[in-house]
Formats: structure tokens, C-alpha cells, sequence
């Protein structure tokens, strides 16, 4: 039960790090990279 709710967590973190960085990469004051890796690192950390 707990592993679910954390991949679910982990889930809404890393698709919002995705929005936020596709964000950044469209406009220059935004910095896009740091919450793409953000998103890598949540997305990568998902439990089975």
C-alpha cells in the first residue's frame, strides 16, 4: 500500500518536473534542465 501511494507520488513529481521543463526549454528565463532531471530521477526510482 505504502508502495503505491510513493509511485503515485513519484508519478505526479516527475509529470509536473516534465510540464515545468518543457516550460523552460520554450522560454529563456526558465531554466528547463534541472526539472527534466528532476523528472528523470522520479520516473526512474518507480517500484514494481
Amino acid at each position: 500500500m505504502l508502495k503505491q501511494i510513493r509511485n503515485a507520488g513519484r508519478i505526479v513529481v516527475g509529470s509536473v518536473c516534465i510540464v515545468l521543463g518543457v516550460i523552460g526549454i520554450l522560454l529563456p528565463l526558465v531554466p528547463g534542465t534541472p526539472f527534466l532531471l528532476v523528472a528523470a530521477f522520479c520516473f526512474s526510482t518507480l517500484e514494481s
